[in-house]
């Protein structure tokens, strides 16, 4: 079976690989700059729902605001925590939400949960939706222990995370564990912990971060199990530990990329020791661990050499976005509009159905006007790619989307809200 497979993940790589460079609708991921942190979405956007313990937003706990949202829909909804420290455990089931903090290091979410608690949520923040957004806040799991400790845990995918601390002072710290892999994104985040302490499973890219490690095990940990594409790349970031420590380890297929990193003395090679002496069911692509432009404090060593060109595809430092990362399945860091795809009506009532490009979420009352003056209202559910207007008059016709006291924006997470272009299709 291992023969099988090994013949095919050349090929099978090429063709992600051409996939991803050209399609001819796929817009190009932004470059994250470094010197220049992404605009919060709370600075354009105002929250559904406000949280703050003294009682002066609409809910005074985490939990309770969770427990209000519905899963009658899947529009973005945005909740906004005011500064304090909330000990709460939390799970996220529907999705589309964000978490925005007042500040990141005041708005804290804490909570102490033993090592070896195997419930479904054996995190602080458990995330079982798609499409989850953190940002400007820190979550720590306070146990004192060094087992395995969760700060955030889930099955979800598409979780997006900015300007965010995760603490803990054991292992898997951030466990993102969708089933057959999911796709993560963190920018501008502080990763903590003992051992696997950023430990995705899947598709992750993370960028301008900072990784710490407490104790003198490994950081990093990877599952790449079943797709020889699932990797998971760090660029423009630091490492530092409080003792030697290794980089990382792989007791299974992982895949690492490396691009521009700073590592503290105290940093060493990722870990063979865990690795199967031979290959196997779970180990079937061997050592892939690519470094490019990373160096040590002191001076560089050998294990974190330029070794980019015998990455799969030889791919050049430029093309290593997240968008690459993600195999064209997601570009977090667009900036493209929704837009409008088709206009159509409906059968029997003449209903106007709009179709965006992608799932929009809308804020207000949006009124589809017409050639004769009329103003339709807006009737469909909130979240898909479809908006629906209330019917038109025969002989009358749609002539732009006019939204009262609110917007249309993608619900997709994104670093930036993208609010839709409502031109209506020619």
């Amino acid at each position: 079976m291992y023969k099988i497979i090994k013949s095919y993940t050349g090929i099978f790589l090429l063709l992600m690989l051409l996939l991803c460079f050209t399609k001819t609708w796929a817009i190009s991921a932004t470059s994250y700059n470094a010197s220049v942190k992404p605009i919060s979405t709370i600075d354009t956007l105002k929250p559904d729902y406000v949280v703050a313990k003294d009682g002066s937003g609409n809910f005074k706990t985490i939990a309770e605001a969770l427990s209000f949202i519905t899963n009658a829909s899947t529009h973005r909804i945005i909740i906004y925590i005011k500064n304090g420290v909330y000990n709460e455990k939390l799970t996220i089931n529907r999705p589309n939400i964000t978490l925005i903090g007042e500040s990141r290091k005041q708005t804290r979410i804490e909570y102490s949960i033993p090592a070896g608690v195997e419930q479904p949520s054996r995190g602080v923040l458990n995330i079982f939706g798609d499409g989850v957004i953190l940002e400007n806040l820190t979550i720590a799991n306070t146990y004192p222990q060094r087992r395995h400790t969760f700060a955030l845990y889930g099955r979800g995918s598409f979780v997006l995370t900015k300007g965010c601390d995760f603490i803990a002072n054991g292992n898997d710290t951030v466990a993102l564990w969708a089933v057959g892999g999911g796709y993560y994104y963190h920018a501008d985040c502080h990763f903590e912990g003992n051992v696997d302490y950023l430990c995705p499973r899947g598709w992750c890219y993370v960028t301008n971060s900072t990784f710490y490690e407490v104790d003198t095990r490994a950081a990093l940990w990877h599952d790449g199990d079943l797709d020889p594409s699932k990797k998971l790349v760090v660029i423009n970031s630091s490492f530092k530990g409080a003792h030697q420590y290794a980089l990382g380890r792989y007791p299974r297929d992982a895949q690492f990329y490396l691009i521009g990193c700073r590592f503290s003395d105290s940093t060493t090679n990722i870990r063979d020791d865990d690795a199967p002496a031979k290959l196997t069911e779970e180990f079937r692509y061997g050592r892939r661990a690519y470094f490019y432009n990373s160096h040590k404090d002191s001076g560089d060593e050998p294990w974190h050499a330029n070794n980019l060109s015998q990455a799969p595809g030889a791919p050049k430092p430029a093309d290593i976005t997240a968008e690459w990362t993600f195999n064209c399945v997601w570009n977090p860091e667009t900036t493209a509009q929704p837009k409008i795809v088709a206009v159509k009506f409906g059968s029997p009532y003449r209903t106007v159905q709009v179709t965006f490009s992608e799932p929009v979420t809308v804020r207000g009352k949006p009124v589809l006007k017409t050639l004769k003056g009329k103003s339709l209202k807006w009737t469909s559910i909130n979240g898909t790619n479809v908006i629906t207007f209330s019917p038109i008059d025969k002989g009358d016709a749609p002539v732009g989307i006019e939204v009262q006291g609110g917007s249309i924006f993608g619900s997709k997470p994104s670093t930036t809200i993208r609010y839709a272009n409502l031109r209506l299709k020619n």
